[in-house]
C-alpha cells in the first residue's frame, strides 16, 4: 500500500505501518496511533510431571556432590581404624560404614562407647548436613508434585542463542530488518545463525504456516506484539485456551501511524483526527471491540495446584527404580551363592580381618 501512494496510485494508505527512514523518504506519515515493540511468542509448554521428577529437587552437581561426600565419610571413618594395629574388626567395619547410609536415610545409630571425639566431630557434621539436604529435598519434592510449573524458555534474545530452536521471521518488516542491518551486539549474533539455518523467513500471508510451525516444532518467532496480542486472542476465543507465550523481554520499538503522499494537505487534517481518536480512549476500545479476550493471555497463570490425588503415572519411575534394585540385589545374591569367593591372606572365622 505504501508503494502505491509512493506511485501516487493512492492518496492514502488506511492501515498502521511502521515509521521508517526508508519510508519517510517516500511518504508521509500522520500522527502516531499506537507504539509497539518486537516480541519473542512461543508455543506454551506442557504441566505434565516427567517420569523422573522425583530428582529434579536436586541439581546433577548436587547429586554427584552428595555421593562424593558419602565416599570420603566412609573413608574418614574407616580408614583411621587401621592404624594403631593395621588390624580392623569387622564389627568396627561395619558400624563406621553403615553409619553414613543410616543417617542418610534418616535411620536411627546405635552409639558406642568405644568411640573416638574424632569419629564423633565428623558424625555430628555429617548429621547436620544430611539434614539440611534431605529437608530441603522432601519440601522441594513436595511442591514440584503439589504445584506444576509450565515452562516458558524464551524470556529473551539471549535464550535463543542456548536452545537449538528455529526462529521465523517476517520477510519485510522493520523488526527483521533491525536484526539484517545490526553490525554488533545480540542482534547480530541471531542474525548470523541463518549460518547455522536456524533462520526461517515467511512473508506475512503465510501467517497460518508460521502459527503450525510454532505449534509442531520447537521454535519461536519475533514479531511486534500488536499482531500476536491479537493472534493469542483469536486462539482463546476459539478454543478457551492460552497456546502460545509471550517473552518478557521488549525489542525494537515500532512507532505506527497512516501514510499519505509527499505534501499531501490529507495527512496533517488526518493526524489531527487521529489524535482525537487516540486521546479519547476510541482506539483501545475498538480493538477490544473487534478482538475480544485481548489481555486474557497476556498474564496467563505459570503454576497450577494439582487437587487430583496422585497418580502413578507421574511416580512409576520410581518403583522402576525400586525394581531395578531388586534384579540387582538378587544377580549379586545368585552370585555369592553360586560362586563362593575365599579371600586370599583374610581369617574370616575370627573377629578380626588381618591384612
Amino acid at each position: 500500500m505504501i508503494g502505491m501512494v509512493y506511485r501516487e496510485e493512492a492518496d492514502i494508505a488506511l492501515g498502521l505501518f511502521t515509521m521508517t527512514p526508508e519510508r519517510a523518504t517516500a511518504v508521509d506519515f500522520t500522527d502516531h496511533v499506537s507504539i509497539n515493540y518486537a516480541r519473542i511468542v512461543a508455543a506454551r509448554g506442557s504441566p505434565e510431571v516427567t517420569l523422573w521428577g522425583f530428582l529434579q529437587p536436586l541439581t546433577t552437581n548436587v547429586w554427584i556432590g552428595i555421593l562424593a561426600a558419602l565416599v570420603v565419610y566412609m573413608l574418614v571413618m574407616v580408614m583411621p581404624s587401621c592404624i594403631p594395629d593395621k588390624t580392623l574388626t569387622r564389627s568396627r567395619l561395619m558400624r563406621s560404614s553403615f553409619h553414613c547410609v543410616r543417617v542418610l536415610l534418616q535411620q536411627d545409630v546405635d552409639e558406642g562407647s568405644s568411640w573416638w571425639w574424632w569419629e564423633r566431630v565428623v558424625l555430628g557434621v555429617w548429621m547436620l548436613m544430611t539434614l539440611v539436604l534431605t529437608r530441603s529435598y522432601s519440601g522441594n519434592l513436595m511442591a514440584l508434585l503439589s504445584v506444576r510449573l509450565i515452562p516458558e524458555p524464551f524470556q529473551a534474545l539471549e535464550d535463543l542463542l542456548e536452545h537449538p530452536v528455529q526462529i521465523i521471521t517476517v520477510k519485510g518488516t522493520a523488526e527483521e530488518q533491525a536484526f539484517r542491518t545490526a553490525t554488533s551486539g545480540i542482534k547480530q549474533r541471531i542474525w548470523n545463525l541463518r549460518k547455522e539455518n536456524r533462520i526461517m523467513r515467511f512473508g506475512a500471508a503465510k501467517l497460518d504456516v508460521m502459527l503450525a510451525i510454532l505449534l509442531k516444532e520447537k521454535s519461536a518467532m519475533i514479531t511486534l506484539d500488536v499482531y500476536l496480542k491479537k493472534i493469542m486472542a483469536s486462539e482463546f476465543t476459539k478454543t478457551g485456551r492460552c497456546v502460545y507465550s509471550l517473552g518478557n523481554m521488549r525489542y525494537i520499538p515500532a512507532v505506527e501511524a497512516m501514510a499519505g503522499r509527499k505534501d499531501s494537505p490529507l495527512v496533517p487534517a488526518l493526524g489531527r483526527k487521529i489524535v482525537q481518536m487516540t486521546q479519547s480512549g476510541f482506539y483501545d476500545y475498538w480493538q477490544k471491540k473487534f478482538f475480544p479476550n485481548l489481555t486474557s493471555c497476556l498474564n496467563a497463570p505459570t503454576k497450577f495446584a494439582i487437587t487430583t490425588p496422585l497418580a502413578i503415572r507421574n511416580i512409576w519411575g520410581m518403583f522402576l527404580l525400586l525394581v531395578g534394585g531388586w534384579i540387582a540385589s538378587f544377580l549379586v545374591l545368585f552370585v555369592e551363592i553360586c560362586f563362593p569367593i575365599t579371600l586370599q591372606g583374610c581369617n574370616l572365622n575370627e573377629d578380626h580381618i588381618s591384612f
